[in-house]
């Protein structure tokens, strides 16, 4: 919708509600906090109405001149009204437009505008980082995860990131769409899927349009400066990530092809585990704990280097001396979707299925 339509919507509205008519309007009850809910009667509706047909919010794009896609988000009904509550809390400063089905046959939608709270000063919109951080990857890697320092616009990912060849040639099948993106809570994490039905060997996909990236080929992962944030800023530039992609993996994890660099008892030194490959950077630190011999958790905090083939723990207080565990969750992942459990592709691979919901490491100091 250009803006110039929406303002006259907005002036019929204005005079739509003033008038006679008024009456058609249902009772919208709007937000006042980020984490509220547009409420709206729906008494004298029958319940087999669609939810989306009756009510829908959009976040008014002023850089666009357009009201934007859909927010997502669920729909209840509780007791004569139908609420309204998106996957993400509002953002304070925006702009939303609730778009609402009267009764009436000239005026067939009411827009109602709402803001929460006043827009936040921040900076520049950015990229701060891409995982796996490494520039050579297995061809069979999954998944990227792009940081960005403030929450961006959703449900438009895909016509900002391409995966472009050596020769220039874009790849417009690379990334699985998603209906609802992999968003993080607070908008500021993407999870971007290559699709699995390419990297999979002897499915359809694969055999029809092959890997999205060859062994031995040289790619770049770009991001379009023009993709804006949920404040109408655009990222400060154009982004890209050279990849060079080397022999995929194949064999299932192992815990005990893991090295470990013990700390000395009596001390605040770090543990070290080194990987046999790049493993998941979401995943790595969530999913391995140190346990006392006791069954305790030990207090401190991991931290990633090396490509995400080194993790560090830091503890709180000293290593006493006695056994340890290292427990790892058997969902961990490496960067090509392989877990503990089960490889991702099992064509020709080694590997089995493993039913343990943890693995272990023990050591002593």
């Amino acid at each position: 919708m250009r803006k110039s339509n929406f303002y006259i919507i907005l002036i019929c509205l204005i005079q739509f509600n003033s008038g006679a008519v008024a009456q058609t309007v249902p009772e919208l009850l709007l937000p006042d906090t980020l984490d509220g809910v547009v409420r709206l009667d729906v008494s004298s509706i029958p319940d087999q109405e669609r939810e989306a047909d009756l009510l829908m919010v959009f976040v008014e794009n002023e850089a666009e001149t357009y009201v934007s896609n859909a927010v997502q988000g669920r729909y209840t009904r509780v007791g004569d009204y139908l609420n309204f509550e998106p996957y993400f809390p509002f953002e304070a400063g925006l702009t939303y437009v609730a778009k609402v089905r009267t009764s009436h046959s000239e005026n067939p939608y009411n827009y109602r505008r709402f803001q929460i709270g006043e827009k936040r000063a921040v900076e520049e919109a950015k990229v701060l980082s891409i995982f796996p951080s490494a520039s050579e990857l297995p061809e069979n890697v999954l998944r990227f995860y792009i940081h960005f320092n403030s929450p961006m616009r959703k449900g438009q990912s895909l016509r900002y990131i391409q995966l472009v060849d050596s020769n220039g040639n874009i790849d417009g099948q690379a990334f699985m769409e998603f209906k609802q993106e992999l968003w993080s809570t607070d908008g500021k994490r993407l999870t971007i899927l290559l699709d699995p039905g390419r990297i999979k060997r002897g499915v359809a996909t694969n055999r029809s349009l092959g890997p999205a990236l060859l062994e031995g080929k040289s790619y770049t992962l770009s991001i379009s400066g023009d993709w804006t944030d949920v404040y109408g800023q655009a990222l400060s530039g154009d982004i890209t990530k050279e990849i060079v992609v080397v022999s995929p993996y194949r064999r299932q994890m192992e815990v005990n092809e893991w090295a470990l660099d013990l700390p000395s008892s009596n001390s605040q030194d770090t543990l070290s585990i080194h990987f046999d490959r790049i493993l998941d950077y979401a995943l790595i630190q969530s999913m391995i704990q140190i346990e006392d011999e006791e069954g305790n958790l030990l207090d401190g905090h991991w931290e990633v280097f090396e490509h995400e083939q080194l993790i560090q723990f830091i503890p709180r207080g000293n290593w006493r001396k006695g056994n340890y565990r290292i427990v790892v969750d058997s969902r961990l992942e490496d960067v090509a979707g392989n877990s503990l459990q089960n490889l991702l592709d099992h064509l020709e691979t080694d590997g089995g299925n493993s039913e343990a919901p943890y693995q272990v490491v023990e050591f002593k100091l």
